[in-house]
């Protein structure tokens, strides 16, 4: 018997997919699993009611289909939105119809996207309806009573914006308006591309029945525009499904900050509740010079060193040294990201190894500033073509990424293939073949089998191990 049965009203109208909707007081509307649900298994998956290319992306990716081209054609009526070609522009011309008179009445002023994706709600809900139950934007929660004045507040400004873009006549009640905005505030996705980098944002309503935890049984993958869910452990019939709404590598002061302001509700899973995961992000090493063992946080202080006895907590050389290192990468950290701003990469990866090389005497690599930095070190060495730089980066960060994101995560996947692709041009093969194994089994089980990015990852395993057999095959001439 499900367990939710016990504790709410449960909707037995949604089980088509193996999940079940219930209801209660202290989470309102959620699903949990009508069958077991074992890692690799979809449990659900929708297209978006609306979405819209970020502004960051234009001139890069298609506005209909989000595909990455070097060329593309603009719509000769804004000069705004760019397509594939013929086909995406005329499959697009239903939801940009009046977004291209919006986009004109506006000129020179672009449209941010929240804008541009709230008035395509707007329109297609006159032309086409809410849509249908279990998946219309009529059912979502908008949590207006819970916000604070100063978000109504922006609301309000936002309106005046709106009716500029759409027209004075749309939605002249303000309640309505605060509605919609609520509405997309808590439930707007955004939409990444194979590698979980943001592109876009998309209303998807069926996918948000999914409660969220930080200690998630499910993750969300986007194949091309389509939203997938699939399990990363097992679940079984009753357990509630859950996914993450916020990036897991973060402390939980931030996390919780996070869904507070834009949620509206207090997370109280697991990983809020242990503070052992945020010792482990902000990890260093004994302030004793001869161990340099980790140490992490426990209630806010440095634990004693289990390896040598040293008191950190009660060392101030060990204190000073931690506040210098904690503020100076916190400077430099925004210093490089200043420089990603302004498209100056050697810059960016000069800032990172002197970071990383003050870093390296106080914290341990599972602290978050350092993988930040590794982070930004890896990218910027990609870019530069440092392929040796690139990869000490990326191999630094894998064991840290197992301490800190779940067994099956897509982050974890996509480092593992990013090391097994460095190596690969590197002609380290056997080390690659390993790591894109481990990416494969990984990613198989977060994107499934057929997900574009495991295609591409089959074709490097492909790549790597006929590599392999001609490399035997001459060295037995």
């Amino acid at each position: 018997r499900p367990l939710w049965r016990n504790q709410s009203e449960a909707d037995p109208t949604n089980m088509a997919d193996g999940v079940e909707v219930f209801s209660s007081a202290d989470k309102g509307r959620g699903l949990y699993a009508a069958r077991v649900f074992k890692p690799g298994s979809l449990v659900r998956s929708a297209g978006p009611y609306a979405y819209v290319l970020c502004n960051s992306e234009r001139g890069k990716r298609c506005d209909f289909c989000f595909a990455r081209k070097d060329e593309l054609s603009r719509c000769s009526g804004c000069k705004f939105a760019r397509y594939c070609d013929a086909k995406c522009q005329k499959a697009s011309w239903k939801e940009h119809k009046t977004e291209c008179k919006s986009i004109n009445t506006v000129k020179p002023e672009v449209p941010t996207d929240s804008i541009r994706l709230i008035a395509r709600i707007i329109n297609k809900t006159k032309t086409e309806g809410p849509g249908v139950a279990g998946d219309s934007i009529d059912e979502l929660q908008s949590n207006v009573r819970e916000m604070p004045e100063n978000v109504k507040e922006m609301f309000a400004q936002l309106a005046v914006v709106l009716r500029m873009y759409v027209g004075k006549d749309v939605m002249e009640d303000a309640r309505e308006i605060f509605e919609l905005f609520g509405r997309m505030t808590c439930n707007t996705f955004s939409i990444c591309d194979p590698e979980m980098q943001y592109i876009g944002i998309g209303i998807y309503p069926k996918m948000s029945l999914f409660n969220h935890s930080c200690a998630p049984n499910c993750v969300a993958v986007f194949n091309g525009l389509r939203m997938e869910v699939r399990a990363i452990q097992n679940i079984q019939p009753g357990e509630e499904l859950l996914i993450s709404y916020v990036e897991l590598l973060a402390l939980s002061s931030v996390r919780k900050d996070q869904l507070l302001h834009q949620y509206y509700f207090k997370c109280k899973c697991p990983s809020c509740e242990d503070q052992t995961k945020d010792g482990m992000m902000m990890a260093v090493k004994c302030g004793d010079i001869n161990c340099k063992k980790v140490v992490i946080q426990v209630d806010g202080a440095y634990e004693t060193c289990k390896a040598c006895g040293h008191d950190n907590e009660k060392d101030p050389k060990f204190w000073k040294e931690v506040k210098k290192v904690t503020q100076f990468s916190e400077e430099m950290l925004a210093a490089i990201t200043s420089a990603d701003q302004r498209q100056e990469p050697k810059e960016g990866l000069r800032l990172a190894e002197r970071l990383l090389e003050r870093q390296q005497h106080v914290f341990h690599n599972n602290h978050l500033y350092v993988l930040k930095c590794l982070d930004k070190a890896l990218d910027q060495a990609v870019y530069l073509r440092k392929w040796n730089r690139a990869l000490k980066s990326a191999l630094q960060t894998i064991e840290p990424y197992k301490v800190h994101f779940p067994a099956y995560h897509p982050s974890l996947g996509i480092q593992y293939m990013r090391i097994g692709k460095l190596l690969l041009y590197l002609e380290k093969r056997l080390a690659a073949l390993e790591a894109l194994q481990m990416a494969e089994h990984i990613l198989t089980v977060t994107h499934g089998k057929d997900h574009p990015m495991n295609t591409e990852l089959g074709n490097l395993l492909t790549q790597c191990m006929d590599e392999m057999r001609m490399l035997q095959a001459q060295s037995k001439k």
